[in-house]
């Protein structure tokens, strides 16, 4: 899956969907796991490496039918079953990019939800117990590792030793919700005499980033413990199996976000690296690299490999120039444009003054929680008196989205600033005022779908018509086995469900194979295909993970009828 488009709605170009066993052991499959149930994997440990290496991998949870099939998101990514029931010996291909790719386990009666595995590029270390106690603590000698451990017994607290350097950030960082874990975790660094010196719980998600700038050289201790999610009856460690996680902890360049958070369509732009360490570090960002009306672009940092959520803009870029606090000092723009800037102390105020004639109407949307940025904006139009005409709250991960018409010819105020009166270089925000291009996106509400030969299948595939898109829209099915056909209904002129049947004949033979679900508008100049999509966020979401949602879909095709669904999971 390509890396700039593996989460949410994106329009499909080529797609990597390969089916390492299927044409070797699809056979195998059908007999041996004849009376099997699909997979239904907890967790994979470890969840994650580094390009070029091979290593064993645990699958828990129930995969009947030994050997399973897997698939994976990359043509390089490549899980070999072992003997074991659950152990697979796992290859990175050289070429595989840093960042979350998804893997799937199938077999004849089935295929489990994708799960996420992560490429890295730093050196990759597993934890080692016993590391309770930070006067216990595992050492960590690289200057920046990603530790891949569990959380396995209630109560369980993993502690990690590393040299601090004088001036230098220690910074920690735990992918554990993201990954899909049931895990809440919590991070903390203690300093040589184990006295706390910082600490953190939830960030965009229930994730934790903890950072401490160190005076002195010297030995300090990172700590991850975490809570059950959805929470327990009782506030206490909690621990499983399943409690899998990936621990960065590094002395030298982590990079968080960017600023500007976006970029323009279709032209390139240097951006500065925000987090710790960097020293000016900047990057430039090509924006041609996001598909049309796609609002959101995902890319490593080249210096340290950490995904950045990036916003995508159609229109002109601008930057906010201090001092613009106060209403007399606002700075003039033109709109429509995309105003970047970010409410960087404490009490902060940003301001930019524009034209408007009477009637004109503006849509002001905020992006700064959906780029992970701390920032709960608060949005508003004032007057150039400062008077509040209209305003609109943000927080709580979502961004304020402001309809509104001006009652005059005149100079009027937007002004965003934060909730909560906090601020810091990394309150960074966007305030996009054009609105993207027509388009269309495509849901569906399974990941999987079964059909038995002989027999029909329906599934709704829920079909948006963004900003006025008009033009006719037909629904296909990719990577249909033989015997199996799809019946679309027509797509018609408003967003709703349109039903498409899947129809096995009496004679089609069994398969198990990824299938993606495309809607296209062959009328436009270029064409447009976009694959449905299904989410990946699972129940009870606690902001974002690293994939929220697959765009290749999975069809069974078997001459017995379908195996009852299994029982869903809270997350």
């Amino acid at each position: 899956m390509d890396f700039h488009a593996r989460r949410g709605i994106r329009l499909f170009t080529s797609v990597a969907t390969r089916l390492p066993l299927s044409a070797l052991l699809f056979s195998l499959l059908s007999i041996t796991a004849a009376q099997a149930a699909a997979p239904a994997p907890d967790f994979l440990f470890p969840a994650g490496g580094k390009p070029g290496a091979t290593f064993p991998v645990t699958v828990g949870g129930k995969l009947e039918g030994w050997p399973v099939g897997v698939w994976t998101s990359h043509p390089g990514l490549a899980f070999n079953a072992a003997t074991n029931s659950g152990s697979f010996s796992v290859t990175i291909g050289a070429d595989v990019p840093a960042g979350p790719h998804l893997v799937r386990f199938f077999n004849a009666d089935g295929a489990s939800e994708p799960r996420t595995f992560v490429v890295g590029r730093r050196d990759e270390l597993l934890e080692v117990e016993p590391n309770d106690d930070f006067r216990r603590a595992q050492r960590v000698e690289q200057r920046a590792s990603v530790i891949n451990g569990r959380l396995e017994k209630s109560g369980d607290v993993d502690s990690f030793a590393i040299q601090a350097e004088p001036g230098k950030w220690v910074v920690a960082a735990v992918e554990c919700y993201a990954l899909g874990s049931s895990v809440d975790p919590v991070l903390q660094i203690l300093d040589e005499r184990g006295v706390r010196m910082a600490f953190n719980h939830d960030t965009h998600n229930l994730d934790a980033i903890a950072a401490w700038q160190a005076t002195r050289a010297g030995t300090c201790y990172v700590q991850v413990f975490g809570f059950a999610h959805p929470p327990a009856a009782d506030v206490s460690a909690k621990g499983s199996a399943a409690f899998v996680y990936r621990l960065t902890i590094t002395t030298g360049p982590f990079a968080r976000s960017a600023y500007p958070a976006g970029v323009r369509r279709g032209s390139k732009s240097p951006l500065a690296l925000l987090g710790w360490n960097l020293d000016n570090t900047t990057q430039t960002v090509d924006g041609s690299r996001a598909q049309p009306a796609d609002p959101l672009l995902f890319v490593p940092a080249e210096a340290t490999g950490e995904t950045l959520w990036l916003a995508v803009g159609d229109g002109t870029e601008l930057t906010e120039a201090e001092p613009n606090d106060a209403s007399t000092s606002a700075q003039r723009v033109t709109l429509p444009a995309t105003l970047n800037g970010r409410i960087g102390r404490a009490g902060d105020v940003d301001r930019f003054a524009f034209t408007a004639k009477k009637n004109e109407r503006f849509n002001f949307q905020v992006r700064a929680a959906a780029l992970h940025s701390p920032l709960a904006a608060l949005l508003r139009v004032e007057d150039t008196n400062g008077l509040s005409l209209v305003q609109q709250e943000g927080g709580d991960g979502t961004d304020p989205r402001l309809a509104w018409n001006a009652p005059a010819d005149g100079t009027f105020v937007v002004a965003i600033s934060d909730m909560y009166g906090s601020g810091s270089d990394h309150h960074f925000y966007r305030i996009e005022t054009v609105s993207p291009p027509p388009h269309f996106t495509a849901t569906i509400p399974v990941h999987a779908l079964f059909v038995e030969n002989g027999k029909t299948n329906e599934i709704k595939v829920t079909v948006t018509r963004v900003e006025g898109f008009k033009e006719r829209l037909v629904l296909s099915v990719k990577g249909l086995p033989d015997g199996v056909t799809a019946k679309p209904a027509a797509v018609p002129d408003k967003s709703g469900e349109v039903k498409l049947e899947l129809v096995a004949g009496a004679d089609a033979k069994p398969a198990s194979v990824p299938i993606e679900i495309l809607i296209s508008a062959s009328d436009v100049r270029p064409p447009m295909s976009r694959a449905a999509t299904f989410s990946l966020r699972g129940i009870e979401p606690r902001g974002d993970r690293l994939i929220n949602a697959g765009h290749v879909a999975w069809l069974t095709v078997s001459n017995k009828p379908a195996p009852p669904p299994p029982k869903k999971k809270r997350k």
